[in-house]
């Protein structure tokens, strides 16, 4: 994987017109920026040495030496981007091909910028649990309600709701002994922050899926986890964006499963009983 090219894709959208500017020329010239002391960076670029260091700790590095040999290991081959934009110049096989690359893509990044401890802290309030709320706005109301079908199939008491003001009415509910999951592509919808707000008030474990890692939701939560794709022109709100997303909410369900097995597994038995009898 790309790493630096990983961090830049989650962080652009946040970074000052300096630090985009900087970034520009790091993706356009990486061999030159590597080979360069933050001095020499600051020369060629126009931006002040304080900028680059400012920049590093923004895509997560401790320092300019840190990004600098991200920069080296990186290095992508001439031409290649990490979400190819469509043309409608493009022949019907490659928009095929490009698509499918971005899906894939997509999976890749947001595996490699996966938070480990999170996953585990994660785990841990899912499984122990007492009730778990599953809370997504508009297109991401669809991976809450993935979330649901999945958690549905386990010993874990659940809940989801549609409609917004009912899912203000579910959180009400929650406590300290429960946890809510909750998706929102910006996290910045303000009607997700509201939600946020009272798992905070109530002190319910917050775990938040969400594209934008210094939005102000992923900032409120006790467990963020960063699906990274790139809306363009043609693809606001991609699928690739909804497929990384549910693939993150499928890792908590089936290490969750997983982890409560002695309990699930008896309940996963019943369940397929009862559908299959549906089918017979």
């Amino acid at each position: 994987m790309h790493d630096f090219l990983v961090q830049l894709q989650i962080y652009k959208p946040n970074l000052s017109r300096q630090e985009k500017k900087l970034a520009d020329f790091l993706q356009t010239h990486p061999d030159r920026a590597s080979q360069a002391n933050i001095a020499e960076l600051s020369t060629m670029t126009g931006v002040s040495t304080a900028t680059i260091s400012r920049f590093a700790k923004a895509l997560g590095y401790p320092n300019f030496q840190a990004l600098r040999m991200a920069l080296v290991q990186s290095s992508p081959e001439p031409d290649q981007t990490l979400f190819a934009e469509l043309s409608p110049d493009d022949s019907v096989e490659t928009l095929a091909q490009k698509i499918f690359t971005s899906n894939i893509d997509a999976l890749r990044t947001t595996l490699a910028n996966l938070d480990a401890n999170a996953l585990a802290e994660a785990i841990n309030w899912i499984t122990h649990a007492d009730h778990l709320g599953l809370f997504g706005l508009g297109a991401s109301n669809l991976v809450a309600l993935d979330g649901y079908h999945k958690f549905l199939r386990t010993a874990i008491p659940v809940s989801y709701a549609a409609d917004y003001h009912m899912q203000l009415m579910a959180a009400t509910h929650l406590g300290a002994n429960d946890a809510m999951i909750l998706t929102s592509h910006s996290g910045e919808d303000k009607d997700a922050i509201a939600l946020a707000d009272l798992a905070k008030q109530q002190q319910v474990p917050l775990i938040v899926i969400t594209g934008a890692p210094a939005s102000r939701l992923a900032k409120m939560a006790d467990a963020a986890f960063v699906a990274v794709a790139e809306e363009s022109r043609y693809r606001t709100e991609a699928l690739h964006a909804l497929i990384a997303e549910l693939s993150l909410m499928d890792t908590l369900f089936m290490i969750s499963a997983i982890q409560t097995n002695s309990q699930t597994a008896p309940l996963f038995r019943r369940i397929r009983a009862t559908i299959d009898a549906t089918r017979r």
